[in-house]
């Protein structure tokens, strides 16, 4: 039994030898009308309800069996950005990567308020926020606010939730937030 690398060589190049044959749908279809028989035609053939069920049987046998399930379980999920020094005019950016559905929907500024701004909060790579030029102050965010609430995008798995935050000030500030959403499993 041959396999890719005899055949076609470990460059890619194609390499045949005398007894090796490659077929293609006409010779597989002709192999199965000499099975079948000789007095079968192809029009014939494809129009057997006989052939068209075994055929079904054949692919269903090779397919995956796959099944979605929905998501059953909702519950309230923190993520936490930070405690994070912030050098005078220097912006970091934080990062979280939840591994599950989450969708963040309240930030609460647990940190330093003065000289700190939001510049750019990411959901992968949608922004968050209305303007990308004009940064928020961490103010906005303060446990005392009542309406701070954003729905957020639903982040899947495989991405990354992303604050970028910003010091105007002259002096180092500590900076760290909370982002309270849900997760589905």
């Amino acid at each position: 039994m041959s396999n890719d690398i005899d055949i076609y060589g470990l460059h890619g190049r194609s390499r045949t030898t005398e007894d090796e044959e490659i077929m293609g749908n006409d010779e597989i279809l002709g192999a199965v009308m000499e099975i079948l028989g000789a007095n079968t035609s192809t029009g014939k053939l494809k129009s057997n309800p006989a052939f068209s069920q075994a055929l079904a049987r054949r692919v269903a046998a090779r397919a995956p069996m796959t099944k979605s399930v929905q998501p059953t379980k909702k519950r309230r999920w923190p993520i936490a950005f930070g405690p994070t020094a912030v050098p005078p005019s220097t912006t970091i950016t934080a990062t979280a990567n939840p591994q599950v559905l989450y969708r963040g929907e309240k930030l609460i500024n647990t940190g330093d308020t003065t000289n700190l701004f939001i510049s750019s909060l990411f959901v992968g790579n949608q922004q968050q926020l209305p303007s990308l030029g004009n940064p928020i102050s961490v103010i906005a965010f303060g446990a005392g606010v009542l309406d701070n609430e954003m729905l957020f995008d639903t982040c899947q798995p495989a991405l990354a939730i992303t604050i970028q935050v910003q010091n105007l000030g002259t002096l180092t500030q500590t900076w760290s937030m909370t982002l309270f959403g849900h997760i589905v499993q």
